[in-house]
């Protein structure tokens, strides 16, 4: 992957997943990167839908791979709540 912009902002994150949730294309949107400036921090991310070009995370930064992707889990669980929370799966 080539650098992309990423914008630190946790209501479009949210908002962003809830889309992607709704139109059911979720996984093709999301990911785990890591930072140029700082290989050890791992931010969750998920592509907008409605632009391609742009990248939003939720404003934090994670030590693991399993804490981001739980990160991932409750935003997804915060917007469909009916089923098994997926962020519990990472933590376990």
């Amino acid at each position: 992957m080539g650098k992309v912009t990423i914008y630190h902002d946790k209501e479009a994150f949210e908002q962003e997943i809830a889309t992607l949730v709704w139109k059911q294309k979720l996984f093709m949107y999301i990911d785990v990167v890591s930072r140029d400036s700082a290989p050890n921090e791992l931010l969750a991310v998920v592509r907008g839908y409605a632009n391609d070009g742009s990248w939003y995370s939720n404003g934090k930064t994670y030590s693991s791979y399993r804490h981001a992707f739980a990160a991932i889990g409750a935003a997804v669980d915060a917007v469909n709540p009916q089923h098994s929370p997926l962020s519990d799966e990472w933590i376990s």
